[in-house]
């Protein structure tokens, strides 16, 4: 089990000379949750190599002790992969709206990578980038790139909160001018076909 350690971001405006290193079409739900632990399936296809992955992914939160040290974790996540029959099943199941989104991979400074979110369905127009770190440390001194903007309380619009969401409630959590951007960026990288 890892430790999940992530920032979220709005962004602000995406240069050309940017790198994408793959680009990723994501469709998902979550089919368990209770005060600790939720459990959400995946298709992921990958727009280079056409593969499609299966995931079956539980997120555990909050309070668990490693060790007589008391060193706590805030997230723990275990990913296995299953087959399309049994995703398939799983997703009748769920307790949530589907999210389909595409996410874009870009390398950064210090072996780092920012994942880019362009969400779908009733969520377009939302677009947010993901950094995960390996440790606490890293993520406390991490000078973020000036293409991407203010932090974003990560449970405002966390994946879980979002597939409980009407597209009234999600568009009052942020600025019509970021709505306004994040138009922008998708019709670019579209012109671009980026996506």
């Amino acid at each position: 089990m890892k430790k999940e350690i992530e920032k979220k971001y709005v962004v602000n405006y995406f240069p050309k000379d940017l790198e994408i290193k793959n680009v990723l079409e994501i469709e998902q739900a979550f089919i368990y949750r209770d005060i600790r632990t939720i459990v959400r399936v995946r298709k992921i296809q990958n727009k280079k190599s056409n593969n499609i992955e299966y995931i079956y992914t539980v997120k555990t939160k909050g309070d668990i002790e490693n060790d007589k040290e008391s060193i706590l974790a805030s997230a723990y996540e275990t990913e296995s992969y299953i087959k399309e029959e049994e995703f398939n099943q799983l997703i009748k199941n769920k307790i949530s709206k589907i999210i389909k989104k595409t996410r874009l991979i870009i390398p950064i400074d210090n072996n780092l990578k920012v994942e880019i979110y362009i969400y779908k369905d009733y969520l377009q127009d939302l677009i947010t980038a993901e950094v995960e770190f390996p440790s606490e440390d890293i993520a406390n001194t991490f000078q973020k790139p000036k293409w991407l903007g203010e932090e974003i309380k990560y449970k405002e619009l966390s994946n879980w909160r979002l597939s409980n969401m009407e597209k009234e409630e999600w568009m009052n959590k942020i600025t019509k001018e970021m709505i306004e951007n994040n138009r922008k960026i998708i019709l670019e990288l579209k012109e671009n076909e980026e996506i």
